[in-house]
C-alpha cells in the first residue's frame, strides 16, 4: 500500500544522534507514513545502526549511495519517495509526535499551501540559548521574512510533492539550499505556512557538519546574498534592501545584541525557556 507522506532524512556520521530523529518520527501519531533515510557515506556506525532500525520497523527504508552530500542526499531520498507529500527530517533534530498529524491536516484543508512548517524549540549550544522560536505563520508574513532570515525551518518542512517536482529540486548549493527552494515555491505561486504550534526541537551545536563546513560570518555573508535576491526575485520593497545590508553587522555582534537585533529590527518572535 502507498504511503501518503515519506519522511526523508539524510546522514552522515550521526551515531551520536539516534535518540532523536528516529524515536521521534516512528512515534507519530500520524501513521500513513514511510521513512527514508538517506546514509551519506558515514565513516562511524551509522551504516550498521541504520540497518539494525530498518530490521525493526518495516516503515524505514535505508539508501545508501556513498558520499554525495546533503542536497544531493535529500534530493536522492525525494526520488525515491512514494508518498505524495514530503516531510524533512534533520538527523540531530527531534519532532513531536504530533508534528505529522498536524502538518498533513493543514495541507488537506488548503490545497492552495504547498509549504507547511512551525514554531520549534531552538537550542543553541554555541551561544548557550534555548527558545521556542515563534516562525511567522501566514503566508503574508513568511514572504517578507525571507528578506530577513529563514523563517521556516528545513528540518520541520512538509511539502508537496508536487512542489520539489516544480521547483526542480533542492538546489545543489553548499548552503541555503533550503532558502532558495522556499524562495523559487513562492515564485510558481505556491503559499509557504507555519503552523503555531510547536513541532519539536531544533540543535545548533558545533559538533554538527554544517557548523564544522562554515565559518559563521561566511554563512552570514551568504545569507544576506541570498536575502537580497529574494527582494529583487519577489519584487519587495527596496526598502528591504536594508536587512541583508544589515547582516553583515549582525555576524560581528556580541551575542547579547544578537538577540536584541533579532526581537527589534529582525521581527524575531521568541519565547525564552
Amino acid at each position: 500500500m502507498t504511503p501518503r507522506v515519506s519522511v526523508v532524512t539524510t546522514v552522515y556520521n550521526g551515531e551520536p544522534y539516534f535518540d532523536r530523529a528516529i524515536p521521534g518520527i516512528l512515534a507519530q501519531t500520524f501513521e500513513d507514513f514511510e521513512y527514508i533515510i538517506v546514509e551519506d557515506g558515514s565513516t562511524d556506525r551509522t551504516a550498521e545502526l541504520l540497518r539494525e532500525v530498518a530490521a525493526r520497523d518495516a516503515r524505514v527504508r535505508i539508501l545508501s549511495p556513498g558520499r554525495v552530500g546533503f542536497c544531493r542526499a535529500a534530493n536522492m531520498g525525494i526520488e525515491h519517495a512514494r508518498g505524495e507529500i514530503i516531510a524533512r527530517q534533520d538527523f540531530d533534530d527531534r519532532s513531536y509526535p504530533d508534528r505529522l498529524r498536524l502538518q498533513v491536516a493543514f495541507l488537506d484543508g488548503h490545497p492552495e499551501v504547498g509549504v507547511v512548517g512551525g514554531h520549534y524549540v531552538l537550542v543553541d549550544e554555541n551561544r548557550g540559548e534555548r527558545y521556542v522560536r515563534m516562525t511567522p505563520t501566514g503566508h503574508e508574513d513568511v514572504v517578507p521574512a525571507m528578506a530577513k532570515g529563514i523563517p521556516l525551518a528545513n528540518t520541520f518542512a512538509t511539502f508537496r510533492r508536487r512542489v520539489w517536482v516544480e521547483a526542480g529540486g533542492y538546489p545543489v548549493v553548499s548552503d541555503l539550499e533550503d532558502l532558495l527552494f522556499w524562495l523559487k515555491a513562492a515564485k510558481l505561486g505556491w503559499r509557504i505556512v507555519n503552523l503555531p504550534e510547536v513541532m519539536g526541537e531544533h540543535f545548533v551545536h558545533p559538533a554538527s557538519f554544517f557548523h564544522r563546513t562554515f565559518k559563521y560570518a561566511d554563512r552570514q555573508r551568504n545569507l544576506a546574498r541570498v536575502q537580497a535576491q529574494v527582494v529583487r526575485e519577489l519584487r519587495l520593497p527596496s526598502w528591504m534592501y536594508v536587512f541583508p545590508m544589515g547582516r553583515y553587522a549582525y555576524a560581528y555582534s556580541p551575542t547579547v545584541i544578537k538577540r536584541l537585533l533579532r526581537r527589534t529590527l529582525g521581527g524575531s518572535q521568541e519565547r525564552d525557556l
